[in-house]
């Protein structure tokens, strides 16, 4: 009996049923035990490495531990491969300016793919017209708003939050600084200095915020147009 248990304990634990229930693990989507079978395997043996090393990364990916992901990649013999597979890693992770060190220059086979990630790394960026270099792009460009502009009429409370279309917050500046502003001449003719000390010490803080919140508004606007497009290039590029 001993003899029996400890053979089929060892056809249980041979690479090959370790990599069948590595397998499986990943199909039923759990890549954390998936993670740890596909490392059992590696080693064991050094049948499919690359493969396997392959598959290890994709658990990483999945789970989203992208530094070691990136370490697994570095253990890529083919240099080629390992560009490419550290580019994708780097492009995931969000570092797009080093993932484009990675993968220009890759010839074929990856050459393609590598071209598509860089124009979705400038994509990402918001440099969309570098991204027209490698990805295709919407027949339109985003609609922005100059920052520079916004501040000048920031300088009129509310005026930059019209020039977005915040007519809300347009309102409500101007009408804050505004009141400010009232209240200031009002102690002033009534001889109140304390009074009129606050209502002016009020009244530029909400001047100066005015003026800020115009230059947020501009940038907030220019981000949410950014995103748009970003949304417009992805779906035109599946």
């Amino acid at each position: 009996m001993l003899i029996l248990f400890i053979f089929i304990e060892s056809e249980l634990f041979t690479p090959q049923k370790i990599l069948q229930f590595a397998e499986h693990l990943y199909q039923e989507k759990d890549f954390s035990g998936a993670l740890n079978e596909y490392r059992r395997y590696i080693f064991l043996t050094d049948t499919n490495r690359d493969e396997i090393t392959k598959r290890i990364i994709y658990c990483l990916v999945k789970l989203q531990r992208y530094d070691e992901a990136i370490k697994q990649a570095r253990r890529f013999k083919e240099d080629a491969r390992q560009r490419f597979e550290l580019g994708w890693l780097y492009f995931l992770k969000g570092d797009y300016a080093v993932s484009r060190r990675y993968l220009e220059a890759l010839e074929i086979p990856y050459k393609r793919e590598a071209q598509q990630l860089i124009g979705f790394s400038y994509a990402m960026d918001y440099k969309f017209l570098r991204a027209q270099e490698y990805i295709k792009l919407p027949p339109y460009q985003p609609k922005k708003k100059s920052i520079l502009i916004g501040s000048f009429l920031g300088l009129l409370p509310g005026g930059g939050h019209f020039y977005c279309g915040r007519f809300g917050d347009g309102i409500y500046s101007f009408l804050t600084v505004g009141l400010c502003g009232l209240l200031s001449y009002y102690y002033h003719n009534s001889n109140e200095d304390m009074k009129f000390g606050i209502a002016v010490g009020a009244g530029i803080l909400f001047y100066a915020g005015s003026i800020y919140g115009a230059v947020n508004a501009v940038r907030n606007y220019n981000h949410y147009e950014n995103e748009k497009y970003l949304k417009a290039v992805l779906e035109l590029n599946r």
